[in-house]
Parts: structure tokens; C-alpha cells; sequence
């Protein structure tokens, strides 16, 4: 795992914490007593733009992160070197959910796309919490199955979509629900590179930058830098499938 600076929470009010921890899945439910038992038990840590947070391969003693600000990229390796982007999260979100089950090594790497704030959280900080409050296994399943049907529509789409249809899917999947504006007005905006972009939509740079282009043409984005404006979310939804 990369280093990164570890502070502690002075700068984070009650108040902050429970909603913070509240917005994640895995804690939803919880009253607001256990919601800030589990932020004292984390670690508050920080992390530079392009910085390695967890590295496939190596040890979970983290455990469960909670990301406080800015968005990373969840990547995994094959054995041949290839690399394949699977998710990005955006703040308020959390990975290393797999680490909370067992203690085998991470299953992928997770980089920060931005300036990332994070609060981690050990195995056994969280068994400990769990033998107070069984209520943790419901999010935790909830959780776990969000996941398996997010990998389960990767793998479907890869053979039943075309690439510019998974480019719109991608495309759509990153601003929806968007727990921040990034862009000027009411007009979504991807920030992620072009080529994380192929990365995560499975098909290489330049065959992505012509289905981007198709849908400039189209009306349905703009390209602002290293900035790409969803200006008609509706047609970018019906050319991924999604009505």
C-alpha cells in the first residue's frame, strides 16, 4: 500500500462523522450511536492524485475503507500484465468490503484519481463492532450483492453490448448519482481520463475516442479539456440500452 499521512479526526465534527458513515451501504441502518462508534475505530489517512492505496496481491489489514472525499480507480491484473479498470468511487463510498470476510490478499488495486480523503478500518475493529451490533451482517450482505450484480451487468455487457453502447453505459453509470457537481449548471461531468475511460468500458483508447466523437456529433456530450459534458443524459441512456 502506498504511504500516505495519517491524521487524526479534529477536523471532523460528530455530526460529519454519522453522516459520513451513514452514507455508506454497509452502515445505513445503524442509529447514530454505533455509526460513531465505527468512525472512532478508523483511521483517518490521506492520499495524493495518481497514489496506489491498496495494491493487488497484498495484505488486508486495513480492512474496509470509507472514502470522505475526492474518487479512486478500482483496477485488477491479469497474469499477463493486462489491466482492466472495474469501478470508480466517488466520496461518499467505500471498498475493501472482501477484506472484512477473510484476511486473504486484496483482489485488486484501487488508486486515487483526485486528492482522496479516507477513513480505514481494521478486521478486527469490525468483528469487535460486529459482536455488539449483529445488525452489521444485513449491510454487509447488502453490500456484497450490490457488488456481485454491478461485476455480473460488466460481464453481460461485454458480450451482448457493442463498444459504443458500453461507452454510453459507462459513461451513464459515472454520473448518475453523482453525490457532488462537477461541472457548470446542472450538466454532469466525467473527469476520468480517456483512457481509464476504455479501461473501464473494455475496449482500447482510440476505438472509445471515435464512439466519444459519434456522440458529439450526436449531441449528447461535449468535450471541455480533460473534461467530458453530458448534455443530453436521455439520449445517452437510450444509445447505452437503458431506455
Amino acid at each position: 500500500m502506498a504511504q500516505a499521512g495519517r491524521v487524526g479526526k479534529r477536523d471532523w465534527t460528530r455530526a460529519q462523522l454519522i453522516e459520513l458513515f451513514g452514507s455508506v451501504l454497509l452502515f445505513s441502518r445503524l442509529p447514530e450511536s454505533q455509526l460513531e462508534a465505527i468512525a472512532i475505530s478508523a483511521e483517518r489517512m490521506v492520499f495524493r492524485r495518481g497514489a496506489l492505496i491498496v495494491r493487488q496481491g497484498t495484505s488486508a489489514s486495513d480492512g474496509l475503507y470509507v472514502l470522505a472525499a475526492g474518487s479512486v480507480l478500482v483496477s485488477r491484473e491479469a497474469r499477463s500484465g493486462e489491466r482492466r479498470a472495474l469501478n470508480v468511487i466517488e466520496a461518499p463510498g467505500s471498498f475493501g468490503e472482501l477484506a472484512l470476510l477473510d484476511s486473504r490478499p486484496r483482489s485488486a488495486s484501487v488508486e486515487a484519481l483526485e486528492h482522496a480523503e479516507l477513513f480505514a478500518l481494521s478486521r478486527a475493529s469490525f468483528l469487535g463492532l460486529l459482536s455488539h451490533d449483529p445488525r452489521l451482517v444485513d449491510g454487509l450482505i447488502r453490500e456484497l450483492g450490490r457488488m456481485i450484480r454491478r461485476l455480473s451487468d460488466q460481464v453481460a455487457d461485454e458480450g451482448l453490448l457493442d463498444l459504443p453502447s458500453r461507452v454510453a453505459k459507462t459513461l451513464v453509470r459515472l454520473v448518475e448519482g453523482q453525490p457532488k457537481s462537477h461541472g457548470s449548471g446542472d450538466q454532469p461531468v466525467v473527469t476520468l481520463s480517456q483512457g481509464k475511460l476504455a479501461d473501464l468500458a473494455g475496449g482500447s483508447r482510440q476505438s472509445v475516442n471515435g464512439a466519444l466523437s459519434s456522440f458529439v456529433t450526436r449531441g449528447l456530450i461535449r468535450i471541455e479539456a480533460r473534461q467530458i459534458v453530458v448534455t443530453d443524459l436521455p439520449g445517452l441512456r437510450a444509445r447505452a440500452g437503458a431506455g
